[in-house]
């Protein structure tokens, strides 16, 4: 098992200073998909209108391993809906 540390930046960044132990560097990537749709369920509202949300996944060095980046943004259309 290996330590995998899942550092998550929205308006603020959240270094994660314990990892997870992940048997694969597969689950680990999986974990980074499951931390981004945990963070969008509980933070919908939040998400509209801020800056890209990126979980960074590193190694216990600290080498960046994998990033994923969410973004979203209204489309002219949806405006007339606000």
């Amino acid at each position: 098992m290996a330590l995998y540390y899942f550092h998550i930046q929205t308006n603020v960044r959240e270094s994660d200073t314990d990892g997870t132990e992940c048997a694969t560097a597969h689950e680990a990537r999986e974990q980074a998909i499951a931390t981004c749709g945990q963070m969008m369920k509980d933070a919908a509202p939040d998400f509209w209108g801020s800056r890209p949300w990126i979980v960074t996944v590193t190694d216990f060095a600290g080498t960046i391993l994998w990033q994923i980046s969410m973004d979203g943004f209204a489309a002219p259309a949806a405006l007339a809906l606000e």
